[in-house]
């Protein structure tokens, strides 16, 4: 089963589907996937779309959404793109999983693809079961200011100039991205050092644009349990999709079946 949804975030509508075939109420996982930097719910190559529809078939449900200002959510890309926008429209979806009757109780887990994967990484909710952060963005100045945007786009954002045709993509970006990045420091890293939850990571050794090395340090660091998973693979795993929604669908049905042993345990 696919459905339409709108969430409601900071006034506007987010575009959401649900995927979900036959889930067991027990411990179920409720995936919420969150794509990339000038991606949406689809995904490129279909990625979000494959993931989602891999998760339901294992018996698990997916929630894909477009965070505003990308896909087809409301806002416009160039002025609405920023971390602190794409981490609120994250919290907006929990809490509307978290309320919606048919998921009561269920554990939510929180997957994202490169700058989505930065937003998992730091969402705060205590209550969030683990996290799956495919090429994550671990380093978002350095990463952006080296190679997503590049030196020259970067000082003109700093500047305070609209700055457009970045990553081969005829995307515009106000400097409400570049500043936001400054001004907050986002350290997913860092936060790490915290985190208990489970953790999996995929990063693909043949990544250009978000380097492998930031999820090393992220698999070093981390203090809960943890395990990295590294493709042959480039940043949006082009060919790799089959390989990769196997590792993501085996590590969240090990997770459930731990939740249900836990169960039973009490």
């Amino acid at each position: 089963m696919k459905q339409h949804e709108w969430i409601l975030s900071q006034g506007r509508k987010l575009s959401a589907m649900i995927h979900a075939n036959n889930f067991t109420l027990t411990q179920t996982p409720v995936v919420i996937c969150c794509h990339g930097f000038t991606s949406e719910k689809i995904g490129s190559n279909q990625l979000m779309l494959h993931i989602a529809n891999a998760i339901a078939a294992a018996g698990l449900i997916a929630v894909r959404f477009d965070f505003t200002g990308s896909g087809e959510s409301d806002g416009e890309f160039a002025a609405d793109t920023t971390v602190k926008n794409w981490q609120e429209d994250l919290d907006s979806v929990i809490g509307w999983v978290k309320n919606l009757p048919e998921f009561e109780g269920l554990p939510i887990y929180l997957l994202g693809h490169s700058l989505g994967g930065l937003i998992v990484l730091n969402n705060e909710d205590q209550s969030i079961a683990g996290r799956i952060a495919l090429a994550p963005v671990t380093q978002p100045i350095e990463n952006f200011r080296n190679i997503i945007l590049g030196p020259g786009l970067w000082q003109r954002s700093l500047a305070g100039q609209t700055v457009a045709n970045f990553l081969g993509k005829g995307f515009s970006l106000s400097p409400n991205f570049v500043n936001d990045l400054l001004e907050n420091r986002y350290d997913p890293l860092a936060k790490s050092r915290q985190r208990r939850s489970p953790l999996l990571t995929v990063h693909g050794s043949e990544d250009i644009v978000v380097p492998p090395a930031g999820s090393e340090i992220l698999y070093d660091r981390y203090k809960g349990s943890k395990e990295l998973v590294r493709l042959q693979a480039d940043h949006v795993f082009t060919g790799k999709h089959d390989e990769l929604t196997t590792h993501i669908t085996e590590w969240l049905l090990k997770q459930k079946e731990q939740l249900i042993a836990l169960s039973h345990a009490h």
